[in-house]
C-alpha cells in the first residue's frame, strides 16, 4: 500500500511534466543518517548503483538515525534503512530501548557495511582529555552532540549514565549542549561556538575532516575501564581510531558498532534480491562511495544477524554459494 501510494504520487508528477513512467517502476524510501554524515553519503551511493543496474527501481534517501530507523522500517514508513547491530537486535527482540515492543516486520539484507566509530573531537586547547574527566569533572564546557533520537545521542546518554551524570547535571556545572546534524556541529566547531563534538561516523568521518581543516583538534580517549563498562552493560564494541586518520591527530580508543542494512518484511523478495545482488556484485566499488565500506564482505554479510535475513537476500546468498 505504501509503495503503491508513493508510486502513484511519482507517476502523477511525471505525467504533469509530460514524462513517461514505466508501469513496473518502483520507488521506495531508504532512511539513512544525519545530513552531512557518512550514512547519508553511503546510502546515496548505493542508491545510484541500484538505479544503474535496475532503472525501474528508485531508492529515495531521507535523513534518519540509528535508534529510530528500525521503528520507521517496522511501521512501513521507510522500506530500507541503515541500522546498527546493537540497536537492530534490541528492536527485533523488543528489549532495552524497545522494551516489550518486538519489531516483527524488521528484517535484514546484510551487515558490516562499515564500522561506526564514536568520536569525541576536542579543540586544541580543550581542558579535558579523557571521557571520564570531561563527564565526571567538567565545568563550563561548550559541546555539540548529535540530534536526539540518533544512535550517537543514545550512546552519549549511556556514557553519562556510566559516570552517574545527566543532561541536567551537566547543565548545572555550566555545560552548554547543542544538538544538531553533522553539518551544523562542524560549523559550530569551526566557528569556535563549541570546543567538543560527539557523534559516530565511519572512518574517515567527513565532518571530522572538515573540522580539522579549519581548526586544530584532537580525539578524546576512552580508558580501558570505560570501554569494559560500556561493553558489559550496553554491548558496545571496542575500537581504535588510528593515528593520522585525520592529519596530525593521534590515535584514540573508543566504542564502535557495525552498520546493518535493514529492510521491511513486506518488501518483495524480488526487490530485496536486486538490492542484495547489486551490493555483492559491486563489492569492489563500495569503498569508492565511502572508505569505511571496504569492510563489507558479501560472503559473511548474513552471519551473526541481529534481525532475520529477508528471503530475497537469502535467495542471492544461496545462489552465490555463500549460505
Amino acid at each position: 500500500m505504501i509503495r503503491k501510494k508513493i508510486l502513484n504520487q511519482v507517476c502523477s508528477a511525471a505525467i504533469a511534466l509530460g514524462v513517461s513512467v514505466s508501469a513496473n517502476a518502483e520507488v521506495l524510501e531508504w532512511t539513512s543518517g544525519q545530513l552531512g554524515g557518512g550514512w547519508f553519503t553511503m546510502a546515496s551511493g548505493v542508491s545510484n548503483l541500484v538505479k544503474d543496474a535496475y532503472p525501474d527501481l528508485t531508492l529515495k534517501i531521507v535523513p534518519g538515525g540509528g535508534t529510530t530507523n528500525p521503528t520507521k522500517i517496522d511501521r512501513g514508513i521507510s522500506q530500507f534503512g541503515w541500522g546498527l547491530d546493537t540497536f537492530s537486535y534490541q528492536a527485533s527482540k523488543g528489549v532495552v530501548l524497545y522494551n516489550n515492543k518486538p519489531h516483527e516486520n524488521l528484517m535484514m539484507v546484510g551487515m558490516s557495511f562499515s564500522d561506526i566509530f564514536y568520536h569525541m573531537v576536542a579543540s586544541e586547547n580543550a581542558k579535558y582529555n579523557s571521557i571520564e574527566d570531561l563527564l565526571k569533572n567538567g565545568k563550563d564546557v561548550n559541546i555539540a552532540v548529535v540530534k536526539r533520537g540518533s544512535s550517537g545521542e543514545q550512546a552519549f546518554r549511556w556514557m553519562m549514565e556510566q559516570f552517574g551524570t545527566s543532561y541536567d547535571d551537566l547543565k548545572d556545572r555550566g555545560f552548554k549542549i547543542n544538538h544538531g546534524n553533522f553539518s551544523e556541529m562542524s560549523s559550530q566547531f569551526k566557528d569556535g561556538q563549541v570546543d567538543y563534538v560527539f557523534g559516530g561516523q565511519g572512518l574517515p568521518g567527513a565532518a571530522m575532516i572538515d573540522m580539522g581543516q579549519a581548526r586544530k583538534m584532537h580525539l578524546v580517549n576512552f580508558s580501558d575501564k570505560t570501554l569494559k563498562g560500556l561493553n558489559e552493560k550496553y554491548g558496545f564494541l571496542n575500537g581504535t581510531i588510528p593515528a593520522d586518520t585525520y592529519e596530525g591527530v593521534a590515535a584514540a580508543n573508543t566504542i564502535k558498532m557495525a552498520t546493518t542494512l535493514l529492510v521491511g518484511k513486506n518488501v518483495s523478495e524480488d526487490t530485496v534480491y536486486k538490492v542484495t545482488k547489486t551490493l555483492c556484485e559491486n563489492n569492489a566499488k563500495l569503498s569508492s562511495i565511502h572508505a569505511s565500506m571496504k569492510a563489507f564482505d558479501c560472503a559473511t554479510a548474513f552471519k551473526n544477524a541481529p534481525a532475520p535475513v529477508h528471503p530475497g537476500a537469502a535467495k542471492y546468498y544461496k545462489e552465490a554459494g555463500y549460505m
